[in-house]
C-alpha cells in the first residue's frame, strides 16, 4: 500500500495547498493547532478535564485498520487542514473527518483532494467509500453529492446526533447494483399506482 500511496501523495491542491501523508498524532495536532473542530462548537459532549487524560490513554491503544491521516499545509508550511479516514470493513473505507480553516474553504480543495483520494482508494482495492455528515452541513452534503456520492441513510450517533450517511461506489457494477437496490419505480408501474 505504501507504494500506491507514494504515487498519489504528496498532492498539490488549489490555493497553493499541499496534502501530505502524516501519522495519527500529527493529524490530531494539526486539528488542535488550527482549531477547525472544537467539540463545544459542534455541540459535542466533552468529558470533564479529570477524565480526558485517561480517555486519551485508552484512545491511543485503539488502532484503526488501514487508517489514512493527511495534513494540509499552505505555501509557508502552516497547517491549514486535515483529513482522517479508516477501513470500516473489508470492502469499505470511511471518511471520518475533513476540515480546512475558514480562509481556505470554497477554493475547490475538497473536490480536488477527494477525486484523487477516491482514485487512490480504488487502486488500493476498496469497493466503496462512506462518509457521515450533519444534515445541516449543506456545503459537505452538496460537495459529496457533486462528487457522485449517494445518500444511503441516516444514523443517530450518541455523540454527534443525527447524521446523513453517504456512499460512493468505486466501480461501475457496484454503482449499477446500488441504483437497482435504491431505485424509484417508474410512474406507470402498477406498484407506483398504489
Amino acid at each position: 500500500m505504501t507504494e500506491i500511496r507514494s504515487r498519489y501523495f504528496p498532492l498539490q491542491l488549489p490555493a497553493n495547498v499541499t496534502a501530505r501523508v502524516v501519522d495519527k498524532q500529527t493529524v490530531f495536532e494539526v486539528n488542535r493547532m488550527t482549531g477547525i473542530f472544537r467539540p463545544s462548537e459542534l455541540g459535542l459532549y466533552e468529558p470533564p478535564p479529570e477524565r480526558q487524560k485517561r480517555i486519551g490513554e485508552v484512545a491511543n491503544q485503539f488502532v484503526h485498520p488501514a487508517a489514512e491521516a493527511i495534513a494540509f499545509y499552505d505555501d509557508k508550511e502552516t497547517p491549514v487542514g486535515w483529513f482522517w479516514g479508516y477501513m470500516e470493513d473489508t470492502e469499505t473505507f470511511t471518511i471520518d473527518t475533513f476540515g480546512l480553516v475558514t480562509a481556505y474553504r470554497g477554493n475547490g480543495i475538497y473536490r480536488a483532494f477527494s477525486r484523487v483520494l477516491l482514485a487512490y482508494l480504488q487502486e488500493v482495492g476498496y469497493e466503496r467509500v462512506t462518509v457521515c455528515t450533519h444534515p445541516n452541513n449543506r456545503a459537505m452534503l452538496i460537495a459529496n453529492l457533486k462528487l457522485g456520492f449517494s445518500i444511503a441513510g441516516m444514523e443517530l450517533n450518541a455523540r454527534s446526533g443525527a447524521l446523513v450517511k453517504l456512499v460512493y461506489q468505486l466501480h461501475p457494477d457496484r454503482r449499477a447494483d446500488f441504483a437497482r437496490a435504491f431505485r424509484l419505480l417508474p410512474d406507470d408501474s402498477p406498484e407506483a399506482q398504489l
